[in-house]
């Protein structure tokens, strides 16, 4: 049988997670201060776990062989959260394992239908690197202008480019500028780009990056942006965080660029809605 946690209680499941490293993603949820879904096995003592962060990843965590719980996640997922994830234009099933050596061999088991197999690449932030790296600062062209998010950009940006941006991982904009923080490019008023922290764990900040049309890109503008939040978010005593996909190879290039580490990939599942 699986239950589904309240907000107030999703810090029951931080122990299932206290072996593996940081992960601003699941963290924000747990904290509460981005959008997602816990459901688990048990509603005050659970031992596995599946984190729906939305807009982004799903998480299997904790003890594989439950059979009760394991029995039950497919109609979960695909009645229960398929039509929302849908709904709100999250239209993946992305899924990571923890740990994923347990899992992976009973996914079989777990899902009639078949997942596909993709590779996450991720990185650790080195500060040396950083500093490094930073003589060579990019440039950005004239008729660009890069920004910190605030409360009067929001205001003047007609088209609601940052506040759906933000939306699609924070319940509010007052959220976000309570814990979060980002940046954006403009061109004559106009919204070409946003850097944000899409996901954010006590001093743990996920970074997320749009260069919306394909004119603007190219152009080192990701790039720029990524140079100007970390530059913020250390300022703040932050920690930057960077994962990405393995096909993905402009944000893998930008992140080596700025002095990211990059760790070796691993595999995760995903199944189109």
């Amino acid at each position: 049988m699986i239950y589904e946690l309240q907000i107030e209680n999703f810090q029951l499941i931080k122990p299932l997670l206290a072996e593996y490293p940081v992960n601003p993603v699941i963290g924000g949820v747990i904290e509460g201060n981005n959008l997602g879904r816990i459901f688990v096995d048990h509603p005050k003592y659970p031992s596995s776990a599946l984190v729906w962060a939305k807009n982004e990843m799903f998480y299997l965590i904790g003890n594989s062989d439950n059979e009760l719980f394991n029995s039950s996640l497919e109609s979960v997922i695909f009645c229960q959260i398929k039509p929302e994830a849908l709904a709100i234009g999250d239209d993946c099933f992305n899924l990571e394992l923890y740990p994923f050596s347990k899992w992976e061999r009973i996914i079989p088991r777990i899902f009639t239908h078949s997942l596909s197999i993709g590779e996450r690449v991720p990185f650790e932030f080195d500060y040396d690197r950083y500093i490094s790296r930073k003589l060579d600062k990019k440039v950005l062209p004239d008729e660009y202008q890069c920004q910190i998010i605030t409360e009067e950009l929001i205001k003047i940006d007609i088209n609601h480019v940052i506040k759906k941006e933000i939306l699609k991982f924070w319940d509010s904009v007052d959220s976000f500028f309570n814990k979060g923080i980002g940046v954006v490019i403009t061109k004559e008023r106009e919204i070409i780009g946003t850097c944000l922290s899409v996901f954010v764990s006590g001093s743990d900040f996920e970074i997320g990056i749009n260069v919306y049309q394909t004119e603007h890109r190219g152009k080192g503008l990701a790039t720029y942006m990524a140079e100007r939040f970390l530059e913020i978010c250390l300022e703040k005593g932050g920690r930057p965080h960077w994962t990405t996909e393995n096909f993905r190879s402009d944000s893998i290039a930008i992140a080596n660029k700025l002095g990211f580490r990059q760790l070796p990939n691993y595999r995760m599942f995903f199944l189109p809605f």
